[in-house]
């Protein structure tokens, strides 16, 4: 067994590391695609523009360089799935433990997860049961955005797959949106909603995610440790740039300080938590997680091939929860509200 896995580990160019508990690999070694640190990018944001190549000049669709870092350390999270708080960390684990209509896993058949409108009526609503169950001074939840990714054959070979509109893991270590964007974005979209003094509230974005399947082997999801980051340097405010939206979000630097974490061999019941972005600035608050899909070398090659659901939703807390914010600790380009 372990002759394979370093015979795979170094057809891939990967080396690993294994640690076992109970027959249990708890530690693994993986590449990551961090922004490569370029000087324009001290001057000029980094950008993509999300439409076809061929409908811009050449070279115009984007200036974010990113570079493969090796053999960087990703520790399993099985058995200390307590230890890690979304506060602290920017991420911890929650398990799903109702059944039913309103269930994460008995909601919908495997097979609806293909309709897009069905997710969005159906999933939507769960997965704000769920948040409203774990994070219990919430006031209220709204999911806004799910995405569904399925595997391609060809990835990554291909980085988006063989179809544009089939969403592939991301390699690219990110935060999907940065303060200003996100407070530009769900502000307004909150007070369309009918929510009254959103300023006054204090509000955060998180990130449901979880395997449509178990166990998930295959291109799993690694968490970086907000405490292990370096906010003033690791973080680069980005413009993605779509045809109805400019979207700020952060690209990351590489900082062998960096703390990785994953949960292996994840259930469909193992739900994933993370901050994609939290208004509350206390001193040694986690604001933000980063996160990027890997490949595992541990990984078995008849692995399925991934699965996976996730939905961003603005989890609310009461009015004037705002006011004992300190803004101690600001993120790179965040202006005061």
């Amino acid at each position: 067994m372990l002759t394979s896995l370093a015979s795979r580990a170094a057809r891939s160019g990967t080396s690993y590391a294994l640690c076992r508990v109970s027959n249990r690999c708890v530690s693994t070694q993986a590449t990551l695609y961090y922004l490569k640190d370029l000087e324009e990018y001290k001057t000029t944001k980094p950008y993509h523009i999300n439409i076809p190549s061929w409908a811009l000049p050449p070279g115009k669709q984007s200036n974010e360089v990113s570079m493969p870092c090796y053999n960087i350390p990703i520790t399993g999270l099985r058995g200390k799935e307590g230890q890690f708080t979304l506060d602290h960390n920017g991420f911890q684990i929650a398990k799903e433990d109702e059944h039913g209509a309103n269930s994460l896993i008995d909601c919908i058949k495997l097979e609806d997860y293909a309709d897009q409108q069905i997710v969005k009526e159906r999933v939507r609503p769960t997965v704000e049961h769920f948040l409203k169950r774990k994070i219990p001074d919430a006031e209220d939840v709204v999911a806004f955005s799910t995405q569904v990714r399925r595997r391609d054959p060809k990835f990554p070979a291909l980085p988006r797959g063989t179809d544009g509109n089939k969403p592939q893991p991301v390699q690219g270590v990110h935060v999907d949106f940065a303060p200003d964007g996100a407070r530009g974005e769900l502000e307004e979209f909150l007070i369309t909603r009918g929510y009254s003094n959103v300023p006054s509230r204090r509000w955060q974005i998180i990130t449901v995610w979880r395997p449509l399947f178990g166990p998930l082997e295959d291109w799993p999801l690694a968490l970086l440790d907000y405490t292990s980051i370096n906010k003033d340097r690791d973080l680069v405010a980005s413009d993605n740039i779509y045809t109805h939206v400019i979207r700020e979000t952060y690209n990351v630097l590489f900082n062998e300080q960096h703390k990785w974490y994953y949960l292996e061999n994840q259930q469909p019941d193992e739900v994933l938590m993370f901050k994609t972005f939290d208004t509350y600035a206390a001193k040694g608050h986690a604001r933000v997680c980063p996160h990027a899909a890997f490949f595992d070398p541990l990984a078995s090659p008849m692995a399925r091939p991934r699965e996976s659901f996730e939905c961003q939703a603005a989890v609310l807390f009461s009015e004037g929860s705002a006011a004992s914010n300190p803004f101690e600790e600001l993120l790179p380009s965040e202006t005061l509200p």
